[in-house]
């Protein structure tokens, strides 16, 4: 159910769940049905937990930095770096798919697979308005959609499928844009949610299946999770024992979990873990679409 004008179930408490001590910026966790993925973007590497196993994440070389992946149809992933779209495949390493040249990007950041096998991915600008957003349609041709950034971040679908969820943490909102999925072209965005200062700025995000928005927050004063109605509407804020959480995914088998990572801050010496659990959720989520790029 939807929480508007109800009132609010109580949430799991963030345990924290996997703890490495390497890593620096973990980002874009993705559950395949089995384990969760996720990236630390300056390291390149890619690490996967299983969920039936207490041992430690298996780790894959990148490459080069990984601001974030898909998973493709035919199972391997889809990695997302400074320069280029590659392929990584179990055992290999990875090889360049794709080669991408945007003047004021630096490299991607937060990526998502719409239903069709598209894939949206957003940039870090080289200044406060020179990255984008683009999408990467499946015979590989890369269109801009959006700009006017410096730093793209957390995307999600609606339920339905008539929006796509944008977070600009430049200028510290989420945007919505009405999605056509036959033509894979967005409308023009409209404000979705703009928070107070105490609460961060807007990062990675992921939707329920009834349409609440679940947006981490970096540098929140005391919340580093914000759950949002399907109008914009704070319902929840919930603690996170990190300064940094930086995005979210529902995972699990019955995807009533709720995953979500962190950067590790000098700054931030309370910090508890990489990656922090909530469960079990009151809603659970939804599967995250697959690519299909170059298939």
């Amino acid at each position: 159910m939807v929480f508007s004008g109800m009132t609010t179930p109580s949430y799991p408490p963030a345990r924290p769940w996997v703890s490495n001590g390497s890593t620096t910026l973990c980002e874009n966790p993705l559950w395949d049905g089995s384990a969760l993925y996720w990236t630390d973007i300056p390291t390149g590497r890619i690490h996967r937990k299983s969920w039936e196993s207490d041992a430690l994440p298996e780790v894959f070389e990148g490459g080069a930095q990984v601001g974030g992946f898909t998973f493709q149809r035919d199972g391997s992933l889809l990695l997302f770096r400074e320069t280029d779209i590659a392929i990584l495949r179990p055992g290999e390493s990875p090889s360049v798919l794709l080669g991408f040249e945007d003047a004021g990007s630096t490299r991607f950041n937060d990526v998502i697979a719409d239903p069709r096998g598209r894939v949206f991915a957003g940039t870090i600008g080289r200044n406060r308005e020179s990255g984008g957003l683009f999408r990467v349609d499946t015979d590989g041709r890369i269109t801009r959609v959006a700009g006017g950034t410096g730093c793209s971040n957390g995307l999600g679908f609606s339920p339905g499928l008539d929006f796509l969820y944008w977070a600009c943490s430049t200028r510290r909102r989420i945007f919505r844009f009405p999605y056509d999925e036959a033509s894979g072209k967005l409308g023009e965005a409209a404000v979705f949610f703009e928070a107070g200062e105490d609460d961060g700025t807007p990062d990675g995000l992921t939707l329920d299946r009834e349409g609440n928005l679940y947006s981490v927050r970096w540098a929140a004063r005391q919340h580093g999770l914000l759950v949002l109605d399907p109008q914009g509407k704070v319902i929840h804020r919930h603690p996170v024992a990190a300064r940094a959480t930086t995005s979210a995914v529902f995972c699990g088998p019955d995807l009533r979990s709720l995953a979500i990572t962190a950067a590790n801050l000098d700054d931030d010496p309370h910090r508890a873990a990489d990656l922090f659990l909530m469960e079990p959720m009151p809603i659970a989520g939804r599967a995250e679409f697959r690519s299909a790029i170059g298939l």
